[in-house]
């Protein structure tokens, strides 16, 4: 387990290489949710700014809230790890602060290094920097972080060390558009007047276990599309599940393919889970653009349910805790009726024996809704589609 200790000057190379291959991921994300030409306005040199701060940090008398873990190049067994980094090497970094007045603390950058994320050495780096916190007086503390796709692992880690999130979102544009947006003449069709053989982007929306795969895989066939799923391509190559940066690189691959195969016609499924709206409002806007019509196709089931298939599946390693499914369940942006209103409204689907599937909204609870409206409906133990007219 990593030492958690004061920087020093010698560890500068290591805590720059850190974050700049931690904070890769997250402005890979910020780039495809603001666009190219916006993200370059707002973060014009991302790297020079971090190592900037970093710098400010380390140069002033903010280097003695500045900490460091250490690994110590040993498993709990007392043999030598295998990984890139071991035998004292710096794995991870937090700088924080205190207001004694206000009798507040503030945890700020942090970052551990992508081969060594999951191994609980970011709770490891809170927990120091909370205990020393109680001991100075402090009555509170707070941490800010994204709430982007690639922020959610920061989220987990804040989540499973009690700290409780106030959702707050920044929005951004660019002065370089000549009128309000509103007033511009659109650059979407809308979806009722585009032929109906336009291509079909269909995202398939839920936690895991909640069915995605199952059901992705039948959308591909109905529609002869092509299903992309960041999960299959890991497993391909070898990458463990667990590997954020890895699964972000995998998704951004993913989804330039998947604008290709619309280009030309096709039909796509992503499978990727999609928790934030922000995500599935940027897949809904690219698509669109392309005159694609855009279903959106949500899945939910209660978290002891979702934890018995995740359970059963047993592929990831290490493997999910129920309290991860929980905190997740937290997380997770569920799409509501105004934002399902802004997808196409799925045509029925044709299942073995020629009968039709008309798809209704979806529900977390059991029971039929009065009546079919957009989305797809599941029932949360046996995620099989309802047919119209709500008979099983």
């Amino acid at each position: 387990m990593p030492t958690i200790r004061p920087y020093l000057d010698s560890d500068w190379d290591a805590v720059l290489e850190i974050c700049i291959l931690a904070f890769t991921s997250v402005h890979e994300s910020f780039e495809r949710l603001l666009g190219t030409d916006l993200f370059a306005l707002v973060y014009p040199d991302w790297k020079a700014s971090n190592k900037d701060y970093l710098n400010y940090l380390i140069s002033s008398d903010e280097k003695d809230r500045f900490l460091v873990a250490e690994q110590d190049g040993s498993k709990q067994d007392g043999s030598k790890q295998d990984g890139p980094r071991q035998d004292g090497s710096v794995v991870g970094f937090i700088h924080y602060s205190v207001d004694s007045t206000k009798q507040r603390g503030t945890i700020g950058i942090n970052a551990v290094h992508p081969a060594h994320q999951s191994q609980g050495i970011g709770s490891l780096m809170y927990a120091h920097v909370l205990q020393i916190m109680r001991a100075q007086g402090m009555r509170y503390v707070t941490v800010d972080t994204g709430g982007d796709p690639s922020h959610a692992p920061a989220r987990r880690a804040y989540e499973k060390a009690l700290f409780l999130p106030i959702p707050v979102v920044h929005y951004f544009r660019s002065l370089a558009t000549p009128q309000p947006v509103a007033e511009s003449a659109p650059s979407v069709v809308e979806p009722e007047t585009e032929p109906e053989n336009r291509p079909k982007l269909i995202i398939v929306c839920g936690l895991p276990g909640s069915g995605k795969t199952t059901h992705a895989k039948a959308v591909e066939q109905n529609l002869h599309a092509v299903r992309f799923c960041a999960d299959e391509w890991m497993n391909a190559i070898g990458v463990n599940l667990w590997e954020s940066d890895a699964r972000q690189r995998i998704e951004k691959l993913q989804w330039n393919i998947a604008l290709q195969v619309l280009s030309l016609g096709g039909n796509v499924v992503i499978e990727w889970g999609t928790w934030a709206r922000c995500e599935r409002d940027l897949l809904r806007t690219e698509a669109r653009k392309l005159g694609a019509a855009v279903e959106l196709h949500f899945l939910d089931a209660p978290v002891d349910v979702l934890f018995e298939r995740i359970r059963r599946r047993n592929m990831e390693t290490p493997a999910i805790t129920v309290e991860d499914v929980q905190s997740w369940s937290q997380m997770f942006e569920r799409p509501t009726p105004d934002e399902m209103a802004l997808f196409d409204s799925p045509v029925p689907l044709r299942r073995a024996g020629g009968r039709s599937v008309l798809c209704v909204t979806a529900l977390r609870e059991g029971g039929c809704p009065p009546e079919p409206r957009k989305g797809y409906w599941f029932c949360p133990g046996r995620p099989r589609l309802h047919r119209a007219g709500h008979r099983n």
